[in-house]
């Protein structure tokens, strides 16, 4: 069967507006996606719904649309007319950026002061409204797809995993990035934003034993994220600001583990294995919460910890060379087998 060449355009809700690609969210759900259907031969684009709704193009054939927001200027407007002209819309999330008042209000955003009670309402009534105009929805997790469904029961909504696509793992294979020597006890943690403050208290118990009970392990904390004074205090503890994702896997290289502590709540049950991801990339192994993206993906691959008990005994383990070669190899064709788009290809828009 031929395929059939399609022009896709990702208009996406960031405040990058001149440079989206250095927005993680952005990379993970448009350029990445953008790069794979570009390589079977479509036609891709990547804008900022800012200045897409400013001057909006109409020649697409396909417009995914990453959270979408009824608050944006002209967003009705441009949307009706693109319906009116046959194109396929589809809408995009990669969180639960959505709902009612009293998840809006609970939302990770009010947790950590990121948005005040009101303005989360307001956008999260905003985004609602937005997901409301489509009736084909894609989402980076499963957990993610419920939510959708239970507010917008009549869409098609359909799966669409985080991957990396080969340009990202096919360079840090050739510079050898996983395959670098690293000290066993070599702990990191990355947190691009403060949005994780409520996440480490998680991990905090067991890490700090665990840091003090071996003075030979490290912990590098990457970001802007609060750690607390019994930890930041310790000798083998060391820090740095957050790097751009182009610079994330030389700092990752040096640990042997990296942690993906989660604070269990509904939105956290929504995020996805992008940890994991850049992880495999840099050859680390990973222990993680154990949200549901995280579990599917399975223990040959990655270490879940629900408890304490279960953290402190994961971080304890020194992990053999000859065993942490093999994780390496195993992840990396797990990076090499999961660059599908299969969510998008369901509708039968991009066949």
């Amino acid at each position: 069967m031929s395929i059939i060449k399609k022009s896709i355009c990702f208009v996406t809700e960031t405040a990058r507006t001149e440079r989206p690609i250095q927005d993680p969210s952005v990379r993970y759900r448009c350029y990445h996606p953008a790069e794979i259907l570009s390589k079977r031969g479509h036609i891709c684009a990547v804008y900022a719904a800012q200045k897409f709704y400013e001057d909006p193009s109409f020649d697409y054939d396909v417009y995914v649309f990453h959270r979408p927001s009824m608050a944006r200027a002209n967003f009705l407007k441009v949307i009706s007319f693109l319906r009116t002209c046959g194109k396929k819309l589809i809408a995009d999330y990669d969180d639960l950026i959505f709902g009612s008042e009293d998840i809006a209000i609970i939302s990770s955003a009010v947790k950590n002061n990121t948005l005040t009670p009101e303005r989360a309402i307001a956008a999260f009534s905003s985004n609602l409204a937005g997901l409301r105009q489509f009736d084909m929805v894609t989402v980076s997790t499963e957990p993610l797809a419920a939510k959708v469904r239970e507010f917008n029961p009549d869409a098609r909504v359909s799966v669409v995993h985080n991957m990396v696509p080969e340009s990202i793992f096919t360079i840090q294979e050739n510079y050898k990035t996983p395959f670098r020597k690293r000290a066993a006890g070599a702990i990191g943690y990355f947190a691009g934003t403060k949005s994780h403050d409520r996440d480490f208290p998680v991990v905090e118990a067991a890490l700090q034993r665990v840091l003090s009970e071996n003075p030979a392990f490290t912990l590098l904390v990457v970001g802007p994220v609060a750690i607390p004074q019994g930890i930041a205090s310790l000798p083998n503890v060391s820090r740095a600001p957050a790097v751009s994702y182009a610079r994330l896997f030389s700092p990752m290289s040096r640990c042997s583990t990296v942690i993906a502590p989660l604070e269990d709540s509904a939105f956290n049950a929504c995020k996805s294995r992008v940890k994991f991801l850049e992880a495999a990339v840099a050859g680390c192994r990973l222990i993680a919460s154990p949200i549901p993206d995280m579990q599917i993906i399975g223990s040959k691959h990655l270490t879940c910890a629900s408890s304490l008990d279960e953290w402190y005994e994961a971080l304890s383990m020194q992990i053999d060379p000859h065993v942490n070669a093999e994780l390496v190899s195993s992840n990396f064709e797990f990076l090499r087998n999961s660059r599908q788009i299969d969510g998008l290809d369901s509708f039968g828009e991009i066949e």
